[in-house]
């Protein structure tokens, strides 16, 4: 079955990867998709190099944004039976990305999948180490290609800088606003669990990501990390 997929990207002046971004969707085998663009307000030159692109630009105010709302407008401008969650500097590194995703689905009792990240090349060097070792960690485990299926939730689980979902399930639990500076993705998951599916760790959907971030910088991005899941986990258990 060739799901139609929607590749939902949100951006906020993103002008320095969202071409690198594009053009490797531009090369994937695998057809049958659009992207949808969620732009909060770009003040450089993202959206001129938005219009170079065959997508679909939907524009929300800066003041409007927080994950979770632009993500559930991506969705809602959606045609797909899939939707894919790739981050303005998410870049695929393979021109299978999308093939493996519409194979992925195949099987009817996986409802979203997420895979493995490694840092773009301008990311920094605490960046690069901290995300290779993580994906040479699933290569030493033996995971290799196979894909893990998983009941249970995690941080970095459906994590939307490279993720998936079946449309169906996200209409029906739409990314929660309360949770929208982060871990919104771990809350959906576990939404997802609960109605009986499972979450697909694919190393092989792999993507280039990273933020460039000094040693300060990166410590606090970990703590905050461990922070919104601690929040997610209470958003879920309704404290």
């Amino acid at each position: 079955m060739d799901n139609k997929i929607s590749v939902v990207i949100r951006t906020y002046n993103e002008e320095k990867h969202i071409g690198e971004v594009l053009e490797s969707l531009q090369k994937q085998t695998y057809k049958n998709y659009e992207i949808v663009i969620v732009d909060s307000g770009s003040t450089d030159g993202t959206v001129e190099i938005l219009k170079k692109f065959d997508t679909k630009l939907v524009f929300i105010e800066k003041k409007e944004f927080n994950y979770s709302y632009a993500s559930n407008v991506g969705v809602k401008n959606s045609m797909g039976d899939i939707v894919c969650f790739l981050s303005g500097h998410s870049v695929p590194v393979n021109d299978d990305y999308l093939l493996n995703i519409n194979n992925i689905f195949q099987d009817e009792k996986i409802g979203g999948c997420y895979g493995d990240v490694i840092a773009l090349p301008d990311g920094s060097i605490y960046e690069k180490t901290y995300n290779y070792l993580g994906y040479l960690k699933n290569r030493v485990k033996g995971m290799g290609n196979q894909v893990k299926y998983e009941t249970t939730i995690h941080p970095g689980i459906l994590s939307c800088s490279n993720a998936a979902a079946r449309k169906n399930l996200l209409v029906k639990h739409p990314f929660q606003v309360k949770l929208g500076n982060g871990g919104e993705d771990v809350e959906v998951a576990y939404r997802i669990i609960q109605d009986g599916y499972v979450i697909a760790k694919v190393p092989r959907l792999l993507v280039k990501h990273s933020h460039g971030l000094n040693l300060l910088a990166f410590m606090k991005q970990l703590k905050s990390w461990r922070i919104m899941y601690r929040e997610a986990l209470s958003f879920i258990n309704g404290d």
